[in-house]
């Protein structure tokens, strides 16, 4: 049954380019990630601030 099907597999040309787009992406998930919690952060201070 499986040989019926005609599967394509890409270049490792094409596998490292992926590998390094899906990375690029994955850093900068992590960049955003930080971002906000720092502004959660000042969120949080500048709330304290207003209630004191």
């Amino acid at each position: 049954e499986l040989k019926k099907w005609d599967v394509t597999i890409p270049s490792l040309e094409e596998q490292n380019k992926i590998s390094n787009f899906i990375n690029q992406i994955d850093e900068s998930i992590t960049l955003h990630q930080r971002k906000l919690e720092r502004l959660q952060e000042v969120k949080k201070g500048l709330l304290q601030k207003m209630f004191v």
